[in-house]
């Protein structure tokens, strides 16, 4: 009824091995693959994968939560970490004995990250893995189909756009490379063109979806979100959108700001537009096939951007919270003049979507306490300290109505994670043209925006003005890209304070290559300031 997912097309049960074990360097870029095994010639030259189908289907799923598809990415580590918690949007408390983590989130939130941070090396692991995957899978000796080729091209460029835009460094091994050649390092530009060209190439080839680039991905009916769980046109679209939009921080000189508002007007085209139903937060409820807002969604496991911030008297985890400050930038706490609120009390099984804020309730509507049998309230106080907190500190933020009226858990619908949105597209634009792009029309996209929410309308918008404008859409989400690119485009990032972190130096914008990726790699050079 609801959707043919992408792993539906191949076999459910394939899935990649866990990459590394914890301090192994990914850096001569030869993983091992249970269900994408490659063939060699009887002189030990590489002959191509032995299935194009189960390579593909490896560079979208996952065996493990720092795993390499794109998959990995709806965990709550590796690229959420580096682009949320070190971010203005979301910190993680250590509440007693619980999140303490050897300082692992801390030092995110703080920026004193160093070259062996376990998600920086993850990170880079995963990234790394899947550009020499995806070449091999576009080796001509692996023959795959047109489109095969051009989804593998897309999920190539995200991992290279990651590694340039977290490391400012991008190794590359060629297929045919033995274990004794060290991966060759593009410089940024290198990195950057190739990254266009391999979203131009896919783009340009019509073999993103069954019938061209001209048809929408989306199908009439119950098919309509089989499209939307692999790389299609529109997320092509989008993600070079996002490079170009992203191309002072990544190679130093601005993007083609034109090239962005084509792009996005081409997934308009595609019939992608603003979820406009009753409850704003229906976006993220992948149940309801009539949602005509999201580009990309990714086989993971939501409850996750739930259960990471809930206390645990409502089954959750208790780490991870929404800074105050973000929550302040609305400038009400009323709902019912911005539904991104949403509503403070109960809503769905005593939890409501929204920025969760005030008594919590069971389902029955009875107040709830903490562990201490303190009343369970989180409040609207400025965050002070992140390593001494109670259970009860901060504001959360949960977008996913992961739980039934009666609280019983729903089915696969709701465990689907929004990975790209036509929202953020629409900011995007908005974006580009205050940028100085032609064509167009930011202030309507802002309202736009602002009118699905119940906001008022805005009398004008200024490029200053979109950093608070992205953050009260995205908050949290961790969408492609992520809060932190938002930042280094409008350098805030090391330069300004929020809750609990300091101005840090510059050379934070770049995270450092991992030491044992350097050690093993000559032609690295650790980033500077490290």
């Amino acid at each position: 009824m609801r959707k043919e997912v992408f792993k539906n097309n191949f076999t459910k049960g394939l899935g990649i091995c866990i990459l590394l074990l914890l301090g192994q360097s990914c850096t001569d870029l030869e993983p091992t693959f249970l269900d994408s095994e490659t063939r060699q010639t009887t002189i030990g030259e590489f002959a191509g994968v032995a299935n194009t189908a189960s390579t593909l289907s490896a560079l979208y799923t996952s065996g493990a939560s720092n795993g390499l598809g794109l998959s990995g990415s709806t965990t709550q580590a590796d690229d959420y970490a580096l682009t949320e918690v070190a971010a203005d949007n979301i910190a993680v408390l250590t509440r007693g004995a619980d999140w303490g983590d050897n300082g692992v989130w801390r030092t995110l939130h703080n920026h004193t990250w160093d070259p062996n941070h376990l998600y920086v090396l993850q990170t880079w692991n995963k990234h790394n893995a899947a550009v020499l995957l995806a070449t091999q899978l576009l080796d001509s000796r692996s023959n795959p189909t047109a489109q095969e080729a051009a989804q593998a091209r897309v999920i190539r460029a995200f991992h290279t756009y990651s590694l340039l835009d977290f490391y400012g460094q991008v190794p590359f091994r060629g297929v045919d490379d033995g274990a004794d050649v060290n991966p060759v390092v593009r410089t940024p530009q290198e990195s950057f063109d190739f990254i266009l060209d391999d979203l131009n190439s896919a783009i340009s080839s019509g073999d993103l979806s069954d019938n061209g680039p001209s048809v929408p991905l989306r199908g009439d009916g119950d098919d309509r979100f089989g499209t939307l769980s692999g790389v299609g046109q529109a997320f092509a679209l989008f993600l070079r959108a996002r490079v170009n939009l992203n191309a002072m921080h990544l190679v130093g000189s601005q993007g083609d700001m034109n090239q962005v508002i084509a792009d996005v007007n081409a997934i308009e085209s595609l019939g992608f537009t603003l979820d406009n139903s009753a409850d704003y937060f229906d976006i993220w409820n992948l149940a309801e096939n009539d949602n005509q807002e999201v580009i990309l969604m990714l086989d993971g496991d939501a409850r996750t951007r739930m259960y990471n911030q809930l206390h645990p008297n409502q089954g959750g985890w208790n780490g991870f919270v929404t800074l105050t400050e973000t929550f302040r930038l609305f400038g009400t706490d009323d709902e019912t003049q911005d539904a991104r609120l949403g509503l403070p009390g109960e809503d769905v099984a005593g939890i409501s979507t929204g920025y969760i804020r005030g008594q919590q309730r069971r389902p029955d509507g009875t107040n709830l306490n903490d562990r201490q049998e303190n009343p369970l309230i989180y409040e609207d106080v400025i965050l002070t300290n992140l390593e001494v907190n109670n259970e009860r500190n901060g504001i959360r933020i949960v977008k996913y109505p992961v739980r039934q009226a009666d609280g019983s858990l729903p089915g696969d619908g709701f465990r689907d994670f929004v990975y790209a949105r036509f929202t953020d597209a629409l900011l995007m634009r908005a974006e580009a043209a205050l940028r100085g792009g032609a064509g167009g029309d930011p202030l309507a996209d802002v309202n736009a925006i602002r009118s699905r929410a119940g906001a008022a309308p805005l009398a004008a918008v200024t490029l200053d003005d979109m950093p608070d404008i992205i953050a009260r859409e995205l908050n949290g989400e961790g969408v492609a890209g992520g809060r932190r690119a938002v930042q280094l485009r409008f350098g805030t990032f090391t330069s300004t304070t929020w809750e609990m972190k300091t101005v840090q130096d510059d050379f934070r914008n770049k995270y450092p290559i991992p030491a044992s990726a350097l050690a093993t790699n000559p032609n690295l050079v650790q980033n500077p300031g490290y």
